[in-house]
Parts: C-alpha cells; sequence; structure tokens
C-alpha cells in the first residue's frame, strides 16, 4: 500500500495507526520525500481473514491527514478487546543501536505483539521531536522486534547521551500501558481473639 501525501512529522506512524485501526499489520514502512511530497510504502498484511474494503482504509487515511480521525481512541478499544501481555511475556527492550545506518539512528524496540504497537512507538519517538524515516517488523511468535530509522528534526544523527536516554525511557513509557496490571498482595484467613474471622494479606501483621 502506498501513500502519497504532503509532508508533514509523523505521517509514517500515524498512516501506520490507520491501517492498524483495519487489522493490518505492517511488516515493513518506507518513507522518502521530494518537493514537500512524501511516498510511503506499506507492506501489509490482515490479521484474520480477508482484507478490508480498500475504500474504508482510504476515507480513514484522508481523514487523518485532515486531523478529522480519532486513531488513538481506535487503538485503545483494541487493545483493551485484545488484553494485556500476559506475566510470563518478557519486559520491552528498547536499544539504539551504532552503526547500522549511516544516514540515521536505529532504535531496536523488542516487545510482546499488540495492536498498534508500531504507531504507539512511533509516536513515541515523534514526541521527542523525531523523524521516522523508515521501519522492520519482524514477529517471532507473540514477540515482535521493531526497527526504526530515525533522525533528528535537521536530519542529523541522534548523538547527545542524555538525549537517547529519554527517547529510551519514553518508548517504555509508551509501552507501559500493555504491561498486565501488578497482581494483588496473597490473602489468607486468620482467626482473631474471640474466634472472629479475618482475612489479611501476607505482609500484614494481626
Amino acid at each position: 500500500m502506498t501513500v502519497v501525501a504532503p509532508d508533514r512529522p509523523g505521517l509514517l506512524w500515524r498512516a501506520a495507526g490507520v491501517l492498524a485501526s483495519h487489522r493490518l499489520t505492517v511488516r515493513s514502512a518506507n518513507a522518502s520525500s521530494a518537493d514537500g511530497t512524501a511516498v510511503t510504502v506499506f507492506d501489509v498484511e490482515p490479521q484474520f481473514g480477508d482484507s478490508p474494503d480498500p475504500a474504508l482504509v482510504t476515507g480513514d487515511l484522508r481523514r487523518m491527514l485532515l486531523g478529522r480521525l480519532d486513531v488513538e481512541d481506535r487503538l485503545e478499544r483494541r487493545a483493551r478487546a485484545a488484553g494485556t501481555r500476559g506475566a510470563g511475556a518478557p519486559a520491552p527492550k528498547v536499544t539504539l543501536v551504532d552503526g547500522a545506518s549511516e544516514t540515521a539512528t536505529v532504535v531496536e524496540v523488542r516487545a510482546h505483539d499488540a495492536p498498534g504497537l508500531l504507531w504507539r512507538v512511533g509516536r513515541a519517538l515523534g514526541e521527542c521531536s523525531l523523524d521516522v524515516r523508515a521501519a522492520r517488523v519482524e514477529t517471532l511468535g507473540a514477540e515482535v522486534v521493531d526497527v526504526f530509522y530515525v533522525t533528528e528534526e535537521d536530519g542529523s544523527l541522534v548523538s547527545d547521551r542524555d538525549r537517547r536516554r529519554i527517547i529510551v525511557r519514553s518508548v517504555l513509557d509508551a509501552l507501559a500501558a500493555l504491561a498486565p496490571p501488578p497482581s494483588p498482595p496473597a490473602r489468607s484467613w486468620t482467626r482473631g481473639p474471640g474466634g472472629s474471622v479475618a482475612w489479611i494479606g501476607v505482609r500484614d501483621s494481626f
């Protein structure tokens, strides 16, 4: 699928969010621009069954470009329906890989797969004022490895050490919503003075 639109920051990840809202899984994405026009090519496949109606997807992409589509609400509802990652799933890991590209800083994200993951990470990078120029997605069972090629707004690589730490923390914070809620403390029943029965936490004192 190819999206041609006036160039703007965040176009790649915003379009990826629209595709995810139609249950299309993005396998790769590449963006290029010339004379103020951006061309973003997505390799997608339906998450379940048949592909969605192209007219509906195109209509939502146009509404997204006009700022008339709340992609976030759609994806959050899908994420809630899909449930959070299981307690046994590994925690997300974010790494900035040096030397992997001469023209961009490579951000590698390993996480449990979830609807709109590419959009969620891309938005976090965009909020760090980074331009996402390309993305690659590899699925390993229930886990994914997303690789983002990003630059600063002036096209330079991300070199400042403190800024790199901020980027990693921002992406991890964006993925925190997909983590399972903390388990409540274990409880047990005990018999108190006078034969009364109460339940207490394992670290509580009676």
